[in-house]
């Protein structure tokens, strides 16, 4: 190994150091055994001198590197959290509308509303919400708050788009954990301590989300 060689596969191994990839005792043992194969090849100059381990990499830092796994831009908290009030702004909306037009269409002798008003106002209060997700994951992997935010639902083995099957069960998991407060709010508020910044239902579904718009993936 020339001196060259070893520069870059130091500068290499302590990129996926500070990336997360490892720890600092593989790093420390990565590390030596690049001296020790350096030390005993045969080459114009020495090789470079030991330099101090890099410290030990915070959760900002992993999230401000990227994915440890995919290499993708992992989408903050809060911007995570600017596209949920976008999206609920959204169900608000939608709410309202039914409301207004169950109570436009009212019969005012029986004071009952349509059949075909009752089925959309079920649909709309109760199943909106999840059909919303799933569909508009599947189709480009954002919601319409995702979009004002810039961030997408991506598969977390390798940044890829993530199909409708697993929008659904995206959607579906968020569904279930929101049958109790709890567990939802906190599956809302995982990704403040974890490494990929994922929320349970992204762990549930294999999901993380990144943050910017312009990023191709191919279908899987």
């Amino acid at each position: 190994m020339d001196p060259q060689e070893y520069a870059e596969a130091v500068e290499r191994l302590e990129q996926d150091y500070l990336a997360g990839g490892m720890s600092a005792d593989e790093y420390t043992r990565r590390r030596r055994e690049l001296e020790d194969a350096a030390s005993t090849a045969e080459a114009s100059e020495p090789p470079a001198a030991w330099t101090p381990m890099p410290p030990e990499p915070t959760q900002g830092a992993i999230a401000a590197s990227g994915d440890p796994v995919t290499g993708a831009p992992l989408a903050s908290w809060g911007r995570r959290a600017g596209g949920w009030f976008v999206d609920l702004g959204v169900y608000v909306a939608a709410f309202v509308a039914t409301f207004l037009l169950a109570v436009a269409t009212e019969d005012s002798t029986t004071g009952e509303i349509s059949d075909a008003v009752a089925l959309l106002v079920f649909f709309v209060w109760f199943l909106g919400p999840t059909v919303y997700a799933w569909l508009m994951v599947g189709a480009w992997g954002q919601t319409l708050g995702k979009m004002a935010v810039g961030i997408r639902v991506v598969r977390s083995a390798d940044a890829g788009r993530v199909s409708y099957l697993r929008a659904l069960g995206r959607a579906a998991s968020t569904w279930l954990l929101g049958v109790l407060f709890v567990p939802i709010l906190l599956a809302y508020l995982w990704p403040l301590w974890d490494r990929r910044n994922q929320t349970l239902y992204d762990k549930m579904a294999g999901t993380i989300v990144e943050h910017g718009r312009g990023r191709a993936h191919s279908a899987g």
